[in-house]
């Protein structure tokens, strides 16, 4: 940071808590001064009635000549008033001109924490005005700003700097003479504060004392505006499909309710790309759109380009409102113009686009909800007209206080209307009755019940054009309607051993649940369309409904035993759960095989959770085949690491044999993790690869590296920076493998 002798061209745009040195300059000019140490009675009285306020005012000495109306404060002088502190060596005022000046090693604290310096420090006008050469103010936050001179005029609510040079950078603070990371130096900077706003005059922007840009007038609003128009960090990236890649973010604030986000994108292979955001609050809620629009080239599905253009892009948009005190509604919009825009201009990896609106009751324990809900699938095998959007689905639950054998009651009813522009049309009515209750008897057996009896009603359409006939069970193509019956009784009886001991507590738990349900059967017409993902884990091994949706529904009885072990100690906590289910009655789910519930006796689910000492956590999840215990399902996670270095290692393997797309085998192992060099460099990086198995013949061809990225990040007081490389190694049509570099930089209280 230049000293006081400062060249005639100094500054350039900022924003943020660079403007605090316009706003906060010579707030002693706002000191009315105040009450005196009652060793000088009369100069305290004078300056009270001068400037028509209260001043403390402590000093080593205080002299009053009468026939001049001269004040003079020496040794150690301290003004202060509403938070704000004035020190120096003298203080010399004169109740005849109200001109007062204060010299010596003058130091002024704002109620901010802000310092300003200056070898002193004039007052005129009863001390509203003020004018100050050689200033120097030191922020609260270490940032520093200097000029040659500054004035402030009460009248016109004007500060006007010249000379002056800004830099959060700690080289200008320290004393060392150093230059700055980087500096903004303007020939004159002009503070309005009514308008709220600062005005540059020949600005400049130097980084390692080099200038690098200048702009003969430049404008911004003062730090008191919290919310600021203004250019955001410039976004500066490349990569394998658009090649070189640079927006600049401009963002716009219409009030303290609407705000706006434009950016310009320019790419060397896909030409202009217009990227915005708006947001808005309406005091009941609030929304945002997000949307980007391009005209660029025709690619087919090998991305050889056609010769023609054509216009692609996305839009998005949230919002939630509160309608009173027991409505409230939600909403999100996703729409892309074609499957591969959104992964080609790197602006999400989604293979399905989800739109929806909630709107919800609640009353009390009871709640109510109607949702209409579009898909958009993204995949090369989806089919537009085949994919099915929900309107409406229609979801409530009454919980009466009557407890009848001193349990819960809850009656819940659900509706479902699905449709196709070319497909298989369903419709569901479903009734609940639950009732629920838990017992503790005295040798510490915890018993639950769970009773329930529901009645589904469903009515299809179109019926021989199922979306996918792998869901369809046997189904024969019959349209029509088609009444089912359905009740479970369910007991689960478990029995925690606690043992405790000095350095912790052991809990062995073993768990018993017993299910009833008639032996009806599901009709082959009911299609299978929302418990599609269903399969046996530890999530819902103990669950009375393990299934995750109405369609599909596990008749007969079984038996499900197992057996959870923790430990919770002062390093150590783990948590140990397994089992198994054996089907006393009834059809296996049906579903397909590979979801662990093949034959009599399902497969054995577990997981196993390991904490110590805050610095590794293990969790692994598995279902083994109950016959040859081989691996069906295998994920392991593992996290070493504190708030210095972190290190996340993943491995999954998926043996089911599954014949539902996007559900295929697959085995990868995959690592994350970062490095603190120390407080400013930071080291990042992923890596995950899909790994060959002889008993996994498909993961063959798709074997190899999926991505990696490497980064580095560099942050202090004044500076970000950030440089990323990605190197991906899949292919979507015209989403071509390749190396991404992303470069960001961010100047402190700019932008």
């Amino acid at each position: 940071m230049p000293d006081n002798k400062i060249t005639p061209y100094v500054l350039a745009p900022c924003v943020g808590r660079a403007c605090l040195l316009a706003g906060t300059i010579l707030a002693s000019a706002m000191i009315p001064m105040a009450t005196t140490n009652a060793q000088s009675d009369s100069p305290s009285k004078k300056l009270e009635e001068s400037t028509g306020e209260k001043v403390e005012l402590v000093a080593d000495q205080l002299t009053y000549d009468p026939d001049t109306g001269d004040i003079r404060a020496m040794g150690n002088v301290e003004l202060a008033r509403e938070g704000y502190t004035l020190k120096a060596g003298e203080v010399f005022y004169n109740e005849t001109s109200g001109e007062a000046r204060a010299v010596g090693a003058v130091e002024l604290v704002t109620p901010s924490g802000d310092r300003i310096i200056a070898p002193q420090i004039l007052l005129q006008n009863q001390l509203k005005d003020a004018f100050v050469e050689n200033i120097r103010l030191i922020m609260a936050d270490g940032a520093q700003a200097v000029a040659a001179t500054g004035e402030r005029i009460e009248d016109t609510g004007r500060t006007i700097l010249k000379r002056a040079s800004y830099s959060p950078c700690k080289g200008c603070a320290d004393g060392s003479g150093k230059k700055p990371l980087w500096q903004l130096k303007a020939v004159r900077v002009v503070h309005d504060k009514g308008k709220r706003r600062l005005y540059y005059k020949d600005a400049i922007l130097e980084v390692l004392g080099v200038p690098i840009f200048w702009t003969p007038y430049f404008s911004h609003p003062d730090p008191t505006v919290d919310r600021a128009s203004g250019l955001l960090p410039l976004d500066i990236q490349t990569s394998r499909n658009l090649g070189f890649v640079a927006g600049i973010p401009y963002y716009h604030v219409f009030n303290d309710s609407i705000d706006a986000t434009i950016t310009p994108v320019y790419t060397t292979r896909e030409g202009f790309v217009l990227k915005g955001q708006y947001r808005q609050n309406i005091g009941v809620g609030q929304f945002s759109f997000d949307g980007s629009i391009t005209r660029a080239d025709q690619r087919d599905i090998n991305n050889l380009r056609t010769g023609t253009k054509e216009t692609r892009g996305h839009i998005s948009s949230q919002g939630r409102f509160q309608h009173g005190e027991r409505w409230r509604s939600t909403y999100q919009i996703n729409y892309a113009s074609d499957d591969t825009y959104l992964g080609r201009y790197e602006i999400s990896d989604a293979d399905t686009l989800v739109s929806e609106y909630l709107l919800e009751g609640f009353f009390g324990a009871s709640y109510i909800s109607s949702r209409a809900i579009a898909f958009q699938g993204l995949r090369l095998e989806d089919d537009g007209g085949k994919a099915a959007f929900a309107l409406p689905l229609i979801d409530a639950e009454y919980i009466p206080n009557y407890k009848p054998l001193g349990g819960t009651v809850s009656l819940r009813g659900n509706a479902l209307a699905l449709h196709r522009t070319d497909g298989l049309d369903t419709q569901r009515l479903s009734l609940i009755a639950n009732w629920q209750r838990r017992w503790i008897t005295p040798n510490g057996f915890v018993l639950d019940v769970d009773a329930l009896a529901r009645s589904d009603l469903y009515n299809l359409d179109a019926a021989d054009q199922p979306d996918d006939q792998a869901f369809a069970g046997s189904f024969g193509g019959t349209s029509g309607s088609e009444w089912r019956r359905l009740a479970r009784l369910t007991a689960t009886v478990s029995w925690p051993l606690v043992k405790y001991g000095a350095s912790g507590t052991l809990t062995v738990e073993p768990i018993t649940e017993i299910s009833v349900s008639p032996r009806r059967g599901t009709p082959d017409s009911i299609v299978n369309e929302d418990s599609r993902a269903f399969e046996l884990s530890d999530l819902n091994l103990f669950s009375a409904d393990r299934t995750s949706g109405f369609d599909l529904w596990e008749e007969g009885s079984r038996a499900t035993f197992g057996v959870r072990w923790r430990y919770e100690g002062n390093d150590l906590t783990t948590d140990v759960l397994v089992g198994q289910s054996w089907r006393i009655s009834g059809q296996q789910v049906v579903l397909a095989d590979g979801i662990g519930l093949e034959g009599n006796s399902s497969d054995i689910v577990g997981r196993t959770y390991l904490s110590y000492k805050g610095w590794i956590d293990f969790e692994h999840r598995y279902r083994l085949d109950d016959k040859s215990f081989k691996m069906r399902r295998n994920d392991i996670d593992v996290t070493f690491g504190d708030g210095k270095k972190s290190l996340r290692a993943g491995y999954t393997r998926l043996n089911r044999n599954l014949p539902f797309i996007n559900r295929e085998d697959r085995e990868e192992i995959r690592v994350s993790g970062f490095y603190k060099i120390d407080k400013n460099w930071k080291l990042t990086g992923t890596w995950t690869r899909r790994l060959e198995g002889a008993e996994l013949p498909s993961l063959i061809e798709d074997s190899g590296p999926v991505q990696y990225s490497v980064g580095v990040e560099y942050q202090n007081e004044c500076i970000e920076l950030g440089l990323r490389l990605r190197e991906t190694f899949t292919r979507d049509r015209d989403v071509e493998p390749g190396t991404s570099i992303m470069f960001r930089l961010k100047l402190t209280n700019l932008g």
